[in-house]
């Protein structure tokens, strides 16, 4: 009775590998955009919507493609590489306990492995309008915003106060908040 428990414990430490065990195979992955609200697909068939999280394993790369209306998609590659702290925490306790075995499961299950980026996060930028889209704000009844000197600035029509429209579609209604009258974000 004794010799099986024994059995059974040796063979649990000559197969078991610190990296599967300590950080497991799997990893979360964020994804988040500014302005949130973003449509999230992944190469790997998984979507969602902005601020989400991803269960997936550490060994694998995939694509995450960010979208929203108005604004320029972007694609993101997450790659699967070997990490400092997973692969120093582990194989000495591999070599210790597993032997090369341990090593080569770590290895196979990509344990030590860790995604990159995580968090993936994107700064989605507004898409320039259409030439059609364009003629028709200009013969609209509202003005365009003037240029500022910053990229990502427009300044009022009626005022000359300048906004951050860095996370503003183009095309959409801004309001000039002096004189609280809307004007087109160029």
């Amino acid at each position: 009775m004794y010799c099986k428990i024994i059995a059974v414990v040796c063979a649990s430490a000559l197969f078991s590998s610190c990296a599967t065990v300590i950080r497991g195979a799997h990893e979360q992955v964020q994804i988040v955009s500014t302005p949130p609200g973003a449509d999230v697909r992944l190469s790997t068939g998984e979507t969602g919507v902005t601020p989400v999280s991803f269960v997936k394993s550490r060994r694998d790369s995939f694509q995450v493609t960010v979208s929203k209306p108005g604004y320029e998609t972007q694609i993101v590659n997450v790659v699967s590489r070997a990490s400092g702290s997973g692969v120093a925490a582990t194989t000495a306790g591999n070599v210790a306990l597993g032997g090369p075995l341990a090593v080569a499961v770590d290895a196979g299950t990509g344990a030590w492995n860790s995604l990159y980026p995580n968090p993936v996060s994107v700064q989605l930028t507004p898409a320039p309008l259409d030439p059609t889209a364009a003629r028709k704000l200009r013969k609209s009844k509202y003005p365009l915003g003037l240029p500022a000197e910053q990229a990502g600035m427009v300044r009022s029509p009626y005022t000359q106060r300048v906004y951050d429209v860095r996370e503003v579609p183009h095309g959409t209604l801004v309001r000039d908040v002096d004189v609280d009258k809307l004007f087109i974000n160029p």
